[in-house]
């Protein structure tokens, strides 16, 4: 080889190593190693779709004032079928009023404000679907907004005009279709001023989940990977081992948005000791894990038919 090419060769592997190191490096900021609560404490989950290869991760938005505890402000399930690329997206409301593990009943997004943070939050969804949750992803909600920023804010069409004062969280977005900034952004995925409160915040949470993807998979995002791995190492959080994190991104850049299913989980108000939960029907509820979460489709379809 000439004295150039093995330069050039040099070079060429110090960038390539350089590239792997910085990627390591994110990862490793990424990586979340939580403190794991007290077995006996923890929920039975089954898995009577054992046979089939299901990933169930759960996904958490975080809401924080200052130095207060976080609270899960967004909460969803996306169940991924290996066996058939099948995807489904579940929310789960905030204000649902769940068993949670050594507490005894409370509202679902106090939950990761315990001690036990994200590992008592898996536990307690865990118990709620009776499956298994293999992994987790959180994010804050100042996380979120720097990257729809760093995206070059993302196009919605906004069905009406939204607006709540507050000093915390005020929201003021126009009707009608454009590109929302990072900050306009979360104000549309958290306001639920709607005839259906919570309900319909999530269902947009859900389509603002797909068109982040969609501008995630476009050609010109390359060019931005770079800003948007270091502030995913800033504010966000998984227990997704690499070789996992990198097989489930390649999959991600494959996926059909379309066909991804998105299910919000019904529920009525109830109150409680002076206390507004959420009374979740337990019916749609075993019925959304069985067949969305188990992907178990024949026999729902059978017990429709009966």
């Amino acid at each position: 080889m000439r004295k150039g090419g093995r330069y050039a060769f040099a070079l060429i592997l110090l960038g390539v190593l350089s590239v792997a190191t910085w990627g390591c490096s994110v990862w490793l900021r990424i990586h979340d190693n939580p403190v794991i609560p007290d077995s006996s404490a923890l929920p039975q989950t089954s898995n009577p779709s054992g046979e089939k290869n299901i990933t169930n991760i759960l996904l958490l938005g975080l809401d924080q004032l200052g130095n207060e505890r976080a609270r899960a402000d967004t909460i969803m399930v996306m169940s991924i079928n290996e066996d058939t690329g099948n995807v489904s997206l579940i929310s789960i409301p905030r204000d649902a009023r769940v068993e949670v593990p050594g507490r005894g009943q409370d509202k679902l997004n106090h939950v990761m404000s315990y001690k036990g943070g994200i590992s008592q939050m898996k536990s307690t969804v865990e118990g709620l679907l009776g499956v298994p949750l293999q992994h987790y992803v959180f994010t804050n909600f100042n996380g979120f907004a720097s990257l729809v920023d760093i995206l070059g804010g993302v196009e919605v069409d906004v069905q009406r005009r939204m607006v709540h004062l507050s000093a915390n969280y005020p929201i003021n977005l126009r009707a009608g279709r454009q590109r929302l900034s990072g900050d306009q952004a979360l104000q549309y995925v958290r306001y639920r001023g709607d005839a259906e409160g919570d309900f319909a915040r999530m269902r947009r949470q859900q389509e603002f989940l797909k068109l982040v993807s969609a501008e995630l998979l476009r050609p010109r995002t390359l060019l931005k990977l770079p800003r948007l791995l270091e502030e995913a190492a800033t504010h966000i959080r998984t227990d997704l081992p690499l070789q996992q994190l990198l097989a489930f991104s390649r999959r991600a850049a494959k996926l059909n948005l379309s066909e991804v299913v998105t299910v919000t989980l019904p529920g009525k108000s109830i109150n409680v000791n002076s206390v507004s939960y959420v009374q979740l029907d337990e019916a749609v509820l075993q019925e959304t894990v069985r067949r969305y979460l188990l992907w178990e489709e024949e026999s729902i379809s059978q017990t429709s038919s009966q």
